[in-house]
């Protein structure tokens, strides 16, 4: 899949048990529109005889399949992938989700054309059990740091996870990928949204966002230890008023554009 015009981009796939939906998932990564890409998918030691059966019968594709003797967790699995990819770009995807065949393209585009842009975010499309549509509202650091508005399914720098040492391993009840866009956010990788549901996620029964849900506090109480001094106050009133100027700037910035183009259509430029 070598291509010397378009960067390389890993879609990284964790599976532990999942054998029923992941055919779909790696379908979903072989049929992007965007052609260099590679789809790695790591078998967290499952135990499901189907799921075994099902890898044995991707190993036939043009994929990459690595088993874990042991169970090792959503982050862990995640870092086996991303260490053996070659790529630029990573893409994480969950082996029960899917991805609209134009988010690879879509969200490459973002990161080629912005050097200081760490991850590409988008909207997310609810299947399964439920049916609904999630636009988020766009990147805002300090939003980020109380609410979870960045898609698990993001395209990020390969650079920017080896800098911040890959996902946290001691995250084992969720929300590993929060802590992951603050940490690379904390080191000056910031985030882009794109307003389209082109990440499909799927909920059936009980989940790994339902076990983050009962272990919300827990959780939350790991992350501001975790990052301690983004949450100092002094500190995070600083964080809160840049981004206020950050949105500030951006919106003068348009009204500028905006006003200068009205005004060469009516004449007075």
């Amino acid at each position: 899949m070598e291509n010397t015009q378009n960067p390389l981009v890993s879609i990284i796939i964790p599976c532990y048990n999942y054998g029923l939906y992941l055919e779909e998932a790696v379908n979903s990564a072989l049929n992007q529109t965007y052609q260099n890409i590679e789809v790695i998918v790591v078998n967290d030691a499952s135990t499901d005889l189907f799921t075994l059966e099902k890898l044995e019968q991707l190993s036939q594709l043009s994929i990459k399949i690595i088993h874990h003797k042991e169970n090792k967790g959503i982050s862990a699995t995640r870092n086996t992938a991303v260490k053996a990819s070659a790529a630029k770009y990573i893409l994480p995807l969950d082996a029960d989700d899917v991805i609209d065949p134009e988010t690879v393209e879509k969200t490459v585009k973002i990161l080629e054309n912005n050097a200081e842009i760490g991850f590409v975010s988008m909207g997310t499309r609810f299947f399964g059990d439920v049916n609904d549509i999630y636009i988020p509202p766009k990147y805002n650091f300090y939003t980020l740091l109380y609410r979870n508005i960045v898609s698990p399914t993001s395209l990020f720098r390969k650079k920017a996870w080896e800098q911040v040492g890959g996902y946290n391993e001691n995250y084992i009840y969720g929300y590993e990928d929060w802590e992951f866009w603050i940490n690379l956010a904390k080191n000056g990788w910031h985030g882009f949204s794109i307003e389209e549901p082109l990440f499909h996620y799927r909920k059936h029964g009980k989940s790994m966002i339902d076990t983050a849900v009962k272990n919300h506090h827990q959780i939350i109480n790991q992350l501001m230890n975790t990052h301690g001094d983004l949450y100092n106050p002094i500190t995070n009133k600083n964080i809160k008023n840049n981004w206020i100027k950050t949105v500030a700037q951006k919106q003068n910035s348009k009204s500028f554009i905006f006003r200068t183009m009205a005004s060469k259509k009516s004449g007075f430029m």
